[in-house]
């Protein structure tokens, strides 16, 4: 051992014939034709648990490494050139993490290519269950679906959003995008100007509110687009909800974006270790794996209820976004465009409560959130959910959860005491 390492500083110097046997890393490809930040995580997690060796070219470039030799790959195949790419890699033992390989969109040849290959993917269905109930418990009456390319996942979404709006007593509407989408070969720009025109158009003439789901985020933020050309305010007359929750959209779109979380960091990990199991030789299971969805992160495109008189939806905007400033009905009815006599009245026609009552709700609502997620002294939170009195703070609190704050807290934190 030397001096270095005596001292706890540096490696000791191990004679090769001595060394342990040197651990042989698995090499995997990611052969990804959709890129997922998320989904790469997931994966990066589980490779370094294994120790595998990673070969990402495809993703970099676009093109396989045709060179590469190794023992297992991950696919997200979804058009005939990540079909190809795989071909030049016969035999290695795969995990899918799309159905866009055997989806009809596909041709013939390269979908059958796919079929029977094991698969870890998003469920649609609660993902559907998940979207529309978002806007169901919100009171929307009309919720649409926008159909980018009658792919895959609109086709399984969209009969759950249906028979779950009708089953409430709503309507649904399809947004038949992708029967407008196509435009003259020479000119796809102009193509996809007049498809976006129609979409613009087609939002305008459908009741509101209206909610609108679409199957991705990127679709979302196209929705979000043709809202603002039509004149639509978002979420006070249409509220949109996208799907992945990628940060990078969601939190930089002209309107900040709700979306479905799908869990593709969760996709990932579990691809990864039924790879794993499949490279020591177990047999592919004979279904795939669906992976449920996390939940909705709620952001300001679906941050409302559904209320048919704009001005109280942009009075509920007001609240929404400036709770823990010192508000009151008069800065909320200047919001609104009403007096404060008007406000008042129509406010309580439609929600059943006083515009004080609803500054109150949000911040208690606030507050509990803060108590439950963070370690934060109590004082600082009830100040930083827009009380600023540590009295008005906790009877506000007991009025609203019958507990104070800190009690509050210690029953529903474990491990939590004052």
């Amino acid at each position: 051992m030397t001096l270095r390492a005596d001292l706890g500083i540096g490696p000791a110097l191990v004679h090769p014939l001595h060394a342990a046997p040197r651990r042989i890393r698995r090499r995997v490809m990611l052969l990804l034709g959709f890129y997922d930040v998320d989904l790469h995580v997931g994966i990066a997690r589980y490779a370094r648990e294994a120790g595998w060796a990673i070969n990402n070219q495809y993703g970099r470039s676009g093109y396989p490494a045709g060179w590469w030799r190794g023992d297992g790959i991950i696919a997200l195949i979804t058009t005939p050139k990540d079909v190809r790419a795989l071909e030049c890699f016969p035999a290695l033992p795969l995990v899918d993490v799309s159905k866009g390989w055997i989806c009809e969109s596909m041709p013939v040849a390269d979908r059958s290519s796919g079929l029977g290959k094991p698969r870890v993917y998003y469920d649609n269905v609660k993902i559907a269950r998940l979207a529309a109930g978002h806007f169901l418990q919100r009171g929307f009456k009309h919720v649409a679906y926008v159909n980018i390319g009658n792919y895959w996942h609109e086709v399984e979404r969209i009969p759950t959003i249906r028979q779950m709006v009708g089953e409430a007593g709503g309507l649904f509407h399809e947004i038949a995008f992708h029967r407008h989408r196509s435009g003259p070969a020479d000119s796809p720009a102009a193509g996809f100007a007049a498809a976006h025109a129609w979409l613009a158009e087609a939002i305008a003439k459908l009741p509101k509110p209206l909610g609108i789901v679409a199957s991705s985020d990127d679709d979302a933020v196209s929705v979000l687009q043709a809202c603002d050309d039509a004149g639509i305010a978002v979420p006070e007359e249409v509220a949109v909800l996208g799907c992945d929750n990628d940060a990078l959209l969601c939190d930089h779109a002209p309107v900040p974006l709700s979306s479905v979380d799908i869990d593709w960091e969760r996709i990932g990990y579990e691809a990864s270790g039924l790879l794993e199991r499949l490279m020591d030789g177990e047999a592919a299971p004979a279904a795939p794996i669906l992976i449920p969805p996390k939940g909705v992160v709620t952001r300001q495109s679906t941050d409302i209820l559904a209320i048919p008189d704009a001005r109280i939806a942009r009075a509920l905007r007001c609240i929404w976004q400036n709770f823990t400033q010192q508000i009151g009905t008069p800065e909320v009815a200047a919001a609104a465009g009403l007096n404060r006599r008007k406000l008042e009245r129509d406010f309580r026609f439609h929600l059943h409560r006083s515009v004080s009552d609803e500054i109150q709700r949000v911040r208690v609502e606030c507050a509990k959130k803060l108590l439950l997620e963070t370690d934060r002294k109590i004082s600082d939170i009830g100040w930083d959910s827009g009380f600023f009195d540590a009295a008005h703070f906790s009877n506000a609190f007991v009025r609203a959860t019958g507990t104070r704050p800190g009690a509050f807290r210690r029953g529903n934190v474990a491990g939590v005491s004052e």
